[in-house]
């Protein structure tokens, strides 16, 4: 893929990242707090926050003196959710026969910035045991699947030293630990076409994802395989080919819409 070179409009940047100051954990922030956390001097803090909430981004309860996400961010909301909705729409049948075919569970991962999440999950009919997956949560990118396939298509390829200050957390004793083994990892990725973690999150269980890309060559998806592991062996190939036929026609589907809205 093309390496690209953006640069950054300083303002807008800041804003962002004040708006990402707000999270479950902390859904309400002074003017200090917001300041503490974006590392700007609190005057700088102050014109930016006026502005975000004159324009509905930010609630301030003058009561309290403290800042809240606005109401502006539920409109954006719903056009959000009717593109997940189609998406899923286009994948679920697909990524459901996945699920009974292997008797293993199946998702589909949207990928939005540098964000990956789950948007669809998929689990097999009359097995006894299965592994649930977290749909919308966070997972760590580089001991996860589709984590790896966003990590080498959205930061590795447009900065190789993007890694270099990464911090790692230890899941297992396979978890991956240093940068190097992480890009040695990602290049293999990139040779095979797909990505495949076993036991790197959790012990005894693995996953295997596929890249769905769009008309620009752009990481717009994955489409993944959760199992446990000792199940992998007598699966592997076709389960491979399978994942690598379902991610051919969600990237078809997608890249129709587009032609369309185009």
């Amino acid at each position: 893929m093309e390496k690209q070179s953006v640069k950054l409009i300083q303002s807008v940047q800041r804003s962002i990242d004040i708006l990402n100051c707000f999270t479950d954990a902390s859904p309400r922030l002074s003017l200090n707090e917001i300041s503490q956390r974006v590392d700007l001097n609190i005057n700088t803090t102050r014109g930016l926050i006026n502005t975000l909430t004159a324009n509905g981004l930010l609630i301030h309860d003058k009561t309290n003196n403290i800042y809240s996400l606005g109401f502006y961010f539920m409109g954006k909301a719903n056009v959000i959710q009717k593109q997940v909705e189609s998406y899923i729409t286009m994948s679920k049948g697909l990524v459901d026969a996945i699920a009974n075919k292997y008797h293993i569970s199946a998702s589909l991962q949207m990928v939005n910035q540098n964000q990956i999440y789950s948007i669809y999950c998929a689990y097999p009919i009359n097995t006894a045991y299965y592994i649930i997956l977290s749909e919308y949560s966070i997972l760590p990118k580089y001991a996860t699947s589709s984590g790896k396939l966003l990590m080498l298509y959205n930061l590795y390829d447009n900065d190789e030293n993007a890694f270099d200050n990464l911090e790692f957390k230890q899941f297992t004793p396979r978890t991956i630990m240093d940068a190097e083994t992480l890009k040695a990892n990602l290049e293999e990725v990139r040779r095979n076409k797909y990505a495949c973690e076993l036991e790197e999150f959790a012990l005894g269980v693995g996953s295997m994802a596929v890249p769905i890309f769009d008309l620009s060559n752009q990481l717009i998806a994955t489409v993944s395989a959760t199992f446990f592991v000792h199940s992998l062996p007598a699966i592997r190939d076709s389960l491979l080919i399978d994942l690598k036929n379902i991610a051919a026609t969600v990237s078809d589907n997608f890249c129709n819409i587009q032609k369309n809205k185009g």
